[in-house]
């Protein structure tokens, strides 16, 4: 039978297939969203690249969000990693990233959340 709709191994290439997604989701985890580094991948290197995905994130919710850069000076940094921490990049994109740090600080008591994630809410 052709490969295409309807078609299905049940045999070694599907066990093989399925381990792959359980390695790609465990590594998609470890990336963004602090899980842990599956086996068979190098830890340094993927921890590397998590923290350069925070840091691109942190930079474009700086780019949106300059008031909160402002707000909390050289502490910016450490406090974006430690919001992004566990929580990866939500569906709605850098806007919603923006936001929710925003509404992360408030509930922190460190910034009011204001705005839409746009830039600094202007009166």
């Amino acid at each position: 039978m052709p490969y295409g709709e309807g078609w299905r191994d049940h045999g070694p290439a599907e066990a093989a297939r399925e381990s792959l997604r359980a390695a790609q989701a465990a590594l998609l985890a470890a990336l963004v969203a602090g899980g842990a580094v599956p086996d068979g991948f190098d830890r340094v290197r993927v921890r590397i690249q998590a923290h350069s995905l925070v840091a691109k994130r942190r930079g474009i919710v700086a780019h949106r969000r300059p008031d909160l850069v402002v707000s909390l000076g050289s502490d910016f940094a450490a406090t974006f990693a430690a919001y992004a921490d566990g929580r990866p990049k939500p569906a709605g994109g850098s806007q919603a990233d923006a936001r929710n740090f925003a509404d992360w600080l408030g509930q922190q008591g460190r910034f009011p959340s204001e705005g839409d994630g746009r830039g600094a809410s202007t009166p």
